[in-house]
């Protein structure tokens, strides 16, 4: 009897195919960068006035955490601490020229890359994975497993 196909697979198989063929490609940017920190640095991009607190409730990780996930992005070159005027407690995360580099080179390849692997799918097929893939994603966010 064949298995019926689950979400869980589908999605698994599906990042890992994608990881498989975005690594070699990320690597080739020269920067040896964790997917958190990748997430991060795309947060700070298409974020305003983004600080170590949105960091922290966006990935869903403890300020400790984040302090050495961003010192190791300082210390990389990629971005900085800037005062927040809006609270001197806090600081602004800023990318720095090499980080904005680098992520216009990850934005680029991602364009690519996505053209490539939406080729031959419909515009309104696309609209429903986005669709569905939203939903998908707040229920995994509002799954209570005790």
């Amino acid at each position: 009897m064949k298995k019926t196909r689950t979400v869980h697979e589908v999605a698994f198989r599906l990042s890992h195919d994608m990881g498989q063929q975005i690594a070699p490609r990320l690597d080739a940017l020269g920067a040896d960068l964790a997917p958190q920190q990748l997430r991060t640095m795309r947060l700070i991009w298409s974020g305003e006035n983004v600080t170590l607190v949105d960091v922290a409730d966006t990935l869903k990780r403890d300020k400790a955490q984040v302090v050495r996930l961003i010192d190791k992005l300082v210390e990389a070159g990629m971005v900085t601490r800037e005062p927040n005027p809006d609270d001197g407690r806090s600081k602004i995360l800023q990318l720095t020229p090499k980080g904005l580099a680098f992520f216009e080179g990850i934005e680029a390849l991602e364009a690519e890359f996505s053209e490539k692997l939406t080729e031959g799918i419909a515009r309104k097929d696309l609209e429903t994975f986005f669709r569905v893939s939203d939903i998908l994603s707040k229920n995994l966010r509002d799954i209570d497993i005790p």
